[in-house]
């Protein structure tokens, strides 16, 4: 018999199996028996299933899924930015499956996610450990400030953020989903090269067969991180909420997330903030499209560090995206790209903060600034310039 089941429950699953658009189930109640306990038998049964290098089995669902969670985040006020995989990622890989390794699905869709939970104490550490402006006073006479080992003695600033033990912290950490529910899954396989030590206790000699696992990655995959401030009327619940922006986007590139990550799983690249998906629920779907929109460079010129261009100033007035950059501090003045009619949401020219004089520059004329880089934020070519 291939399932561990009496004769007629086993047909039935026979008769369903192939009709089953759901990773999570499949993996947790729709195992055979030959997959069981057998690491080898593994990989066959996933391609089998047809889940590796595709999308999740109902695509239509997860992007819906995916729809139904801007809109929620939205709702509620939320900054949103972009990361994409750097390799392989494996969250939950410690469950407890028959399977002996894990990955965190949603149990009603089937698509991988990032807990927020596991968001939120990622961030907490990284801070505690890398942010000197939050470090705690040192008991040692050589060091002044040194970071933190424990939240019960975490900075002020940490514990306001991620709150303590009997009070919540200013900022919400909401799951994140893969963009558009699309994902990419991979095999891997990690050996262990002493299996008696680890099962039976034995001293970890050379002679003891490799034991080989299989498990399964999320790979090369585009996630979108939402986090929102507990009480949006309130300032310093806002000004948190940028703050731990900042340090999830730096402690995804520099810490990773989920297992493995001593051996380079679960590190993100192009973390790339976006535009606020829905201030109002009328605009959620114009938003995520233009968030969907993959990235394709203009025809412009290649710039040379210190080359001159030229554009017209912007109006924050009537540019939702310049509005929210000179607002948040991102940028002095933003331009239009004087040689090519091109929408600003695929070329912009971008005055850093910290540049004053860009401030004053008045909507509508022409100005020469001098290029420093570009980037590439989520569908948009920027080109920062300096005056």
């Amino acid at each position: 018999m291939p399932y561990f089941l009496p004769r007629a429950t086993e047909r039935l699953v026979e008769q369903q199996v192939g009709r089953c658009q759901n990773l999570a189930l499949l993996l947790d109640k729709y195992l055979p028996r030959n997959v069981i306990g057998e690491n080898k038998n593994k990989g066959g049964w996933l391609k089998d299933m047809k889940v590796l290098d595709q999308s999740p089995l109902n695509l239509e669902l997860a992007h819906n899924a995916y729809l139904r969670w801007v809109d929620t985040t939205s709702a509620r006020g939320a900054r949103h930015f972009s990361g994409k995989v750097d390799w392989r990622m494996v969250i939950g890989l410690g469950g407890e499956t028959v399977l002996e390794t894990d990955l965190t699905l949603h149990h009603l869709y089937g698509i991988p996610f990032i807990p927020g939970s596991a968001l939120k104490g990622l961030t907490r550490a990284y801070a505690a450990q890398e942010k000197k402006e939050v470090f705690i006073p040192s008991d040692k006479p050589d060091e002044a400030f040194v970071p933190s080992l424990t939240i019960e003695k975490d900075h002020e600033t940490i514990q306001r953020i991620f709150g303590k033990q009997k009070e919540t912290g200013t900022v919400i950490f909401f799951d994140a989903l893969p963009q558009n529910g699309e994902a990419r899954f991979e095999l891997d396989i990690m050996n262990a090269h002493y299996p008696d030590y680890y099962s039976e206790g034995k001293v970890p000699t050379n002679d003891q067969n490799p034991n080989p696992v299989t498990f399964l990655t999320v790979a090369r995959t585009t996630f979108i991180f939402a986090l929102a401030p507990r009480l949006p009327e309130e300032k310093q619940h806002k000004e948190d909420m940028k703050l731990a922006v900042t340090w999830l986007g730096e402690a995804l590139q520099n810490y990773g997330v989920g297992g493995k990550t001593g051996a380079g799983y679960g590190y993100f690249n192009n973390i790339t903030p976006l535009l606020s998906l829905a201030k109002e629920n009328d605009h959620t779907k114009e938003n995520v499209q233009q968030i969907s929109e993959p990235h394709e460079r203009p025809n412009i010129p290649v710039f040379k560090e210190g080359q001159r261009i030229t554009g017209i100033v912007l109006d924050p007035k009537k540019d939702q995206e310049v509005q929210r950059r000179v607002h948040d501090g991102e940028a002095s003045a933003c331009l239009r790209y004087k040689e090519r009619e091109i929408s600003t949401r695929k070329l912009l020219i971008v005055i850093p903060t910290g540049y004053a004089e860009a401030k004053e520059w008045a909507p509508g004329n022409m100005k020469h600034c001098f290029f420093i880089r570009e980037e590439i934020q989520g569908s948009c070519t920027v080109l920062l310039c300096r005056p």
